[in-house]
């Protein structure tokens, strides 16, 4: 890899993959894309550049890149649906049009597991054979479901690109705060919802920045989880806070969510349909990252889950 594009590079995943490259390839030239710059560990060359705009196939035409990684995505939920679909899933198709004209050896997508859904049925873990049932409640896992559809028809007739996507559980590292991490940190108690005790997964965001290099070098095709072997539960999380955790009846919590999130309060900054991602499972099996590209990952679930509570101040229990 010698001339890589990567969109979203401002991003903190963006910037751990910048960082990661340069440990392996630094005589590499990135090209960062994004609405704003980095203002750490930033690209070679930069250019301001949304993913929905005309100009994206031409800068990116103009580079001549061997590797793209496309990275922009919006996470976080927004109060505009529309939107976040624009970028989300329009975003990526924009992105598809200008690969196909460029013709790049390689071709990375983030997707999530998220795009497996999460239903009561789940099994546990989920390998990538398993089929994807969106839940279009939740407008993040939706868009990624449908970035799959478009995935896997490209790749189809991209026979000279390789094309690979990963999916990640829930991503913490040093500095990151969102809506999940605030659910888990700042509650003074954890709730059950519907008296389940909901399993969990986190992978640190360095292990998804070198996996996803990984799966670069090998030239591999397809779909990546990537999550650590292991996972722990709600109930795991409280004691680890020194907090209760309590059974809610789930049409509860999905009340007050949507007055919460209507009234633009803080805390449960999300919809109320994230609740299904909290209640049922969606846990993922790294076997094929680790048999095929042969990743070993350096933080197991526990452990991401440990740092994130350190870093807020609230572990009380070394569990």
């Amino acid at each position: 890899m010698e001339r890589i594009v990567i969109t979203g590079s401002s991003g903190f995943y963006g910037r751990a993959m910048i960082a990661a490259i340069r440990g392996e390839f630094p005589a590499a030239l990135i090209l960062g894309l994004d609405v704003v710059a980095a203002k750490t560990n930033p690209p070679d060359l930069f250019e301001t550049c949304d993913i929905t705009s005309s100009r994206l196939k031409d800068v990116i035409a103009e580079f001549r890149p061997d590797t793209v990684i496309h990275l922009a995505f919006v996470v976080n939920p927004m109060r505009d649906e529309v939107r976040m679909h624009q970028i989300n899933v329009n975003g990526t198709r924009n992105l598809l049009a200008a690969v196909n004209e460029v013709r790049p050896a390689r071709l990375l997508v983030s997707s999530s597991a998220t795009a497996y859904g999460a239903w009561p049925d789940n099994c546990i873990p989920l390998t990538e054979e398993h089929p994807l049932r969106t839940r279009t409640e939740y407008c993040y896992a939706h868009d990624k479901f449908q970035v799959e559809t478009m995935l896997l028809d490209f790749s189809a007739t991209q026979l000279q690109t390789k094309v690979s996507w990963t999916r990640p559980c829930m991503i913490y590292g040093p500095g990151m705060c969102n809506f999940m991490t605030a659910l888990f940190t700042t509650t003074p108690m954890l709730p059950l919802p519907g008296g389940d005790n909901p399993p969990m997964q986190f992978v640190h965001l360095d292990d998804v920045a070198e996996a996803s290099l990984e799966i670069l070098k090998a030239n591999a095709t397809g779909p990546f989880n990537v999550a650590p072997a292991d996972w722990f539960t709600m109930q795991d999380l409280a004691r680890m806070r020194g907090r209760l955790a309590l059974p809610i009846p789930f049409w509860v919590c999905r009340a007050f969510t949507t007055c919460w999130w209507g009234l633009r309060l803080p805390i449960f900054r999300f919809p109320a349909s994230l609740w299904y991602f909290i209640r049922y499972p969606w846990i993922i099996t790294p076997a094929r990252l680790t048999k095929e590209v042969g990743y070993k990952f350096r933080y197991s679930s526990k452990d991401v889950i440990r740092l994130l509570l350190k870093d807020a101040g609230k572990l009380t229990h070394n569990f």
